[in-house]
């Protein structure tokens, strides 16, 4: 039996997934080997999301073997429906003609079966293997406490939220369910990864790294729409540097540990996510910049302690596989990144 065209997979009853799951691998050849190291949920209402999302699955199969559920989910439909798909995902796996398959179930609910959502996911996990929860879309009040407990890393992506300040304060009430059991997993955090290598990387230079201390400006460039990222960064540099958020006459800035001021500024231009980042100080400037589309950072050096010079390295791609494959690839937790966020939370937007 084929799939329907325009189907993402072998349409079959929901009270059947795990025998017609059983059928299909009963049915393949033995060159097919079903691997699963995890279960990764994602979760969605946008239209469309189906076919992004198992060209996504599809593409990351290659590299990391798990069970896949995908959900779209329409609450407001007038009608109840529920309906599902089962598919996998084969690669070859180096010689000898040897096929690694991920298997795919996939979930339409309309109106009230989009309640069932804890139950489709409790339901269809792969045995007692790590849960990952994309969620695509908004967190809302009231926050389902079982479905949230059974959620090892709770993945999203905060560079999407109309309203990150609410946003991010649903995330803290999710880890507060799960008295600090889940591992929030940001993906506008997993970009960074780069950004911050890189900076750290200008202070592996004696010269520049007795600078640091004498840094009283910073400024930074992003994209519209990009302010969290931005911050974010921020957020990184002041919890690393040991520097306070203050806030007076309607500024704010950072003090250090001896009381120095830092100010600082976000500007929002043309360009990448993060185009610019600048530290500067008596007598020196530090600067970071990623040109749009490019895939290195340029790097510009300028102190007394150091000739003028100007450095080039990888900058990486930004693209959502990688960045979801590098949190799939992750077994602990983000230290840094709840530090960032708590240095920055009264500055990001409603």
């Amino acid at each position: 039996m084929e799939a329907a065209v325009n189907e993402p997979g072998l349409p079959v009853e929901i009270g059947r997934i795990d025998k017609e799951l059983g059928r299909l691998w009963e049915s393949s050849d033995d060159t097919k080997t079903r691997a699963s190291l995890l279960n990764l949920v994602i979760y969605s209402e946008e239209p469309g999301a189906i076919d992004c999302n198992t060209e996504l699955i599809s593409a990351i199969a290659s590299q990391h073997a798990f069970r896949a559920i995908l959900i779209l989910a329409n609450p407001g439909a007038a009608t109840s429906d529920a309906r599902a798909w089962i598919s996998a995902h084969c690669h070859l796996a180096g010689k000898g003609g040897r096929q690694i398959c991920s298997e795919q179930i996939t979930f339409r609910l309309d109106g009230e079966s989009a309640a069932s959502l804890p139950n489709i996911v409790f339901s269809h996990l792969d045995s007692d293997l790590p849960l990952c929860f994309w969620s695509q879309a908004d967190f809302r009040e009231p926050l389902d406490e079982q479905l949230w407990s059974w959620v090892d890393r709770l993945i999203f992506d905060s560079a999407m939220w109309k309203h990150p300040a609410s946003q991010f304060a649903l995330t803290k009430k999710i880890l507060s369910l799960t008295d600090g059991g889940t591992i929030l997993c940001d993906l506008n955090w997993t970009r960074l990864h780069r950004w911050r290598l890189a900076l750290a990387n200008i202070f592996d230079h004696s010269a520049a790294l007795a600078c640091l201390p004498g840094i009283t400006r910073i400024r930074i460039e992003c994209a519209p729409g990009k302010r969290v990222k931005a911050l974010l960064l921020l957020g990184w540099l002041s919890a690393r540097l040991g520097w306070s958020l203050q806030h007076l006459l309607s500024e704010n800035f950072f003090l250090d540990k001896a009381g120095k001021h830092i100010a600082f500024e976000i500007l929002e231009t043309a360009g990448p996510g993060i185009s610019l980042v600048e530290l500067s100080g008596e007598n020196f400037r530090f600067s970071l910049r990623r040109p749009e589309n490019g895939e290195f950072f340029h790097i510009s050096m300028q102190s007394r302690g150091i000739p003028d010079c100007t450095m080039t390295i990888g900058a990486g791609h930004e693209r959502v596989g990688d960045t979801l494959l590098a949190e799939l690839s992750r077994g602990g937790r983000h230290p840094l990144y709840a530090e960032a966020l708590d240095a920055i939370t009264p500055l990001i937007p409603g």
